[in-house]
């Protein structure tokens, strides 16, 4: 099993395919809604909410942030989404954080760099928005060098050997941020490539090496057992 840095081209290859481009300046917001509403992960679900609050003119930051609770909770419910007021406040939050730094989030501003970073610091800050989701938005929707990890890329991690099962978050996103490099094009195709097997191979039930792709970076001796 090589090291996870020299894995890393294999890695890549056998994902396959590459990740969707970081939005242009317009639709950045939806997409940060996007993220935010899926817990950080690309998923139809959190498309579907950004498009119900579209349908209902409650995608700007101002309108989100100052629209009545139940108004939120209605417009999701015609669109037929369920979102408990919980979430619902947290999207809230979101667009109030959005536009107090939206003419910085808006900028042109060289991929990777220490601004973006930043608002993946001044994110992770808003009540209820975890570390996950905010390296999710950093990302992928502002290009920051910084790596969501998520359970199925933990999971990954660990049953590949590549990091032990008492790492914490800081460490394992630290040890994917340096191994890619901090190039975000690559983090950002791992971490969609990760999510995707976490569903289709890397279960929490047990993995199924057999067809999935990152078989040829197995241990010698199989899958580290998760415990």
């Amino acid at each position: 099993m090589p090291p996870l840095n020299e894995a890393i081209p294999a890695i890549v290859r056998a994902l396959g395919g590459r990740p969707a481009a970081p939005p242009e300046r317009d639709s950045r917001f939806e997409a940060a809604i996007a993220f935010a509403a899926s817990g950080g992960l690309a998923s139809g679900r959190g498309d579907r909410i950004a498009a119900a609050l579209d349908g209902a003119g409650l995608l700007e930051p101002d309108a989100l942030a100052d629209a009545p609770l139940e108004e939120v909770v209605d417009a999701l419910r015609d669109a037929r989404i369920e979102a408990n007021p919980k979430a619902v406040r947290l999207l809230q939050r979101i667009a109030a954080w959005y536009r107090a730094h939206r003419d910085d989030l808006e900028a042109e501003i060289p991929a990777g760099s220490g601004p973006e970073a930043a608002r993946r610091d001044e994110l992770a800050a808003v009540n209820g928005v975890g570390r996950s989701t905010a390296d999710a938005v950093a990302l992928h929707v502002f290009g920051a060098a910084t790596y969501p990890v998520d359970r199925a890329s933990y999971r990954i991690l660990v049953r590949h050997g590549w990091i032990d099962p008492t790492v914490d978050y800081d460490e394992a996103s630290h040890l994917l941020t340096s191994a890619a490099e901090s190039d975000p094009a690559i983090l950002a195709r791992i971490s969609d490539g990760f999510a995707d097997l976490g569903r289709r191979f890397c279960k929490p039930s047990g993995p199924r090496c057999e067809p999935c792709p990152l078989r040829i970076v197995l241990p010698d001796g199989g899958p580290v057992d998760v415990g």
